[in-house]
Formats: C-alpha cells, sequence, structure tokens
C-alpha cells in the first residue's frame, strides 16, 4: 500500500500494535505495546464543530482533520499539518458510504480522486453498540487495520474513548488514527442527538 501521510515515518514492516486515548473536547495520544507516545491529537472547538490536530510526540503537527459545515453525509477533510486550506494541503477526505447506512460505513477518497467514484479506501463497523471497525483497501476484502473500541462507565462520564488498534505492516499508521479520530466524531454526534431528541421527547409528553 502506499502511504498516505508519510511511508518513512508512519509505515513499519510488521504489525503494529496500538492504543488510542482519546477525548474530542480534550484530546489524546497514540501509544505502542511499551507506553511509549507516538502520536498526539489536540482538540479544538470552533462553534459547534470541532478540529482536531494529529500531532508527533514531540507536539509537531502532521494533520489536521475537521468535518465540513453543512454536509448531510458526515463529510471530513484531512489536511497537511495544521493547514486551513483544501486547494494545497489536502490529503484525503472520507464521507458515510453509502449516506443511509444502519452500521457506520466510511468511503475514503484521496486527492488526486476528485472523481469519487470508487473509493480508495473503506471503513467498516460492526457488532454491539459498533465495538469494532475494519479498514480495507477500495471494496476489497484485503483488510490493512482493525479497531476495537472500549466503553465504560467511566469513560463515557468523563468523554474519553479507548481503542486497541491493529495495523497491517506497510500500513500508514498515522492515516489510520486520522480516520478513527473521524469515526470518534461521529459517534459522539450521534450521541448528541440520541440525548438532544430524548430529552425533547421527555419534555414534550409532560
Amino acid at each position: 500500500m502506499a502511504a498516505v501521510v508519510d511511508a518513512r515515518r508512519f509505515c513499519v514492516p510488521r504489525v503494529l500494535p496500538l492504543t488510542l486515548t482519546l477525548s474530542l473536547t480534550h484530546g489524546g495520544a497514540v501509544t505502542d505495546a511499551g507506553g511509549a507516545v507516538l502520536l498526539r491529537v489536540h482538540a479544538t472547538l470552533l462553534g459547534l464543530l470541532h478540529r482536531y490536530v494529529l500531532a508527533d510526540a514531540a507536539g509537531r503537527p502532521i494533520l489536521t482533520v475537521r468535518r465540513k459545515a453543512f454536509t448531510l453525509n458526515s463529510r471530513f477533510e484531512a489536511l497537511r499539518g495544521d493547514s486551513w486550506d483544501a486547494s494545497r494541503g489536502l490529503l484525503f477526505t472520507a464521507k458515510r458510504w453509502p449516506i443511509f447506512q444502519v452500521r457506520t460505513q466510511m468511503g475514503v477518497f484521496l486527492a488526486s480522486n476528485r472523481a469519487e467514484r470508487a473509493c480508495d479506501f473503506t471503513m467498516r463497523c460492526s457488532g454491539f453498540d459498533e465495538r469494532s471497525c475494519d479498514f480495507y483497501l477500495g471494496n476489497s476484502s484485503t483488510k490493512i487495520a482493525q479497531v476495537r473500541r472500549h466503553l465504560s462507565a467511566a469513560g463515557v462520564l468523563l468523554g474519553m474513548e479507548k481503542f486497541s488498534v491493529t495495523v497491517f505492516p506497510n500500513v500508514d499508521y498515522a492515516f489510520i488514527i486520522a480516520l478513527i479520530v473521524m469515526l470518534s466524531d461521529i459517534h459522539k454526534a450521534e450521541s448528541d442527538r440520541s440525548r438532544t431528541s430524548t430529552i425533547y421527547a421527555a419534555c414534550s409528553s409532560r
């Protein structure tokens, strides 16, 4: 697989187990099996939307993830560094694919794939509460990474999620982490909408 972010820095010739601990409000960190920090996630609130900057262990920006406003299909952009200019720094986009899908499934399109007729990668979730998610090359059965989301009462109260990530050999792990951040943002938005609907229904029934 060709690297999406940087082959020299983020591709290793072996299976790479990682742990992502993430708060969409406060950010998070990616650690390897020995507990060393490989990447950091910085979160910034912009109005009703968040912007996430993926940085190296020293805090140097690698890429920026942002949800595009006013889109019905949960469309995201990943931009190189801490860039805001998609015309110069776009790495890839991702969106719900197809739009009306019960399970979360996303199509990923590299910047060079402007027509977006076929996705370059797909992300498909399954299991109870969508705790498992697999990443594939295009629409094929060639798996490039997998993630399991760990849910706990304490984590929900603190707004903190934990993910066990397995990145396959020669796969860009910064790219995979960026996709998981997008997935977490989707889950949070859907949870917030569900909570708002429940409160509204309870108030309306009084």
